[in-house]
């Protein structure tokens, strides 16, 4: 083969190479916005139950203080991961890393505080954990690639 070539065929390979790290760093950012997003729809019920709620009586019952409550967290956990999902473009390993050790920490501390409370809504609690994992995994692979 000539050097043209083989230097076309290397070219190529460097390139087929890059957009594959491409592809991975992307699919640790979709998780960081996969959780972001949960986190939102998550607080659409208790918002929507607190208007409505608003909507037909005036004064506050504790049950929807709760449901406001609750809402107000799940938009603030929400606004965090977008902002570590935004902090990914720049930083994939850093982002996720973080914002894997602020949903676990999340996680234990309502377990601490709400024991009760630990397991409901289990099943996406464990896909968001895998989620961050994967991302963290890329993000490192990233990181060590030579």
């Amino acid at each position: 083969m000539s050097t043209y070539l083989q230097n076309t065929l290397r070219m190529l390979r460097e390139c087929q190479s890059r957009s594959a790290r491409e592809q991975q760093i992307l699919s640790g950012r979709d998780w960081l916005f996969a959780t972001a997003l949960v986190q939102f729809i998550s607080a659409l019920f208790p918002i929507y139950r607190c208007v409505n709620y608003a909507m037909a009586i005036t004064d506050i019952n504790p049950a929807i203080e709760k449901d406001l409550g609750m809402a107000i967290g799940m938009v603030v956990v929400g606004t965090v991961l977008a902002i570590l999902w935004v902090w990914g473009k720049y930083a994939p390993f850093r982002a996720s890393v973080s914002a894997f050790v602020f949903y676990v920490t999340l996680q234990v501390l309502i377990g601490i505080f709400y024991p009760l409370h630990m397991f409901d809504g289990i099943v996406p609690k464990v896909l968001i954990m895998l989620g961050l994992i994967i991302a963290v995994r890329t993000g490192y692979r990233r990181r060590h690639s030579g």
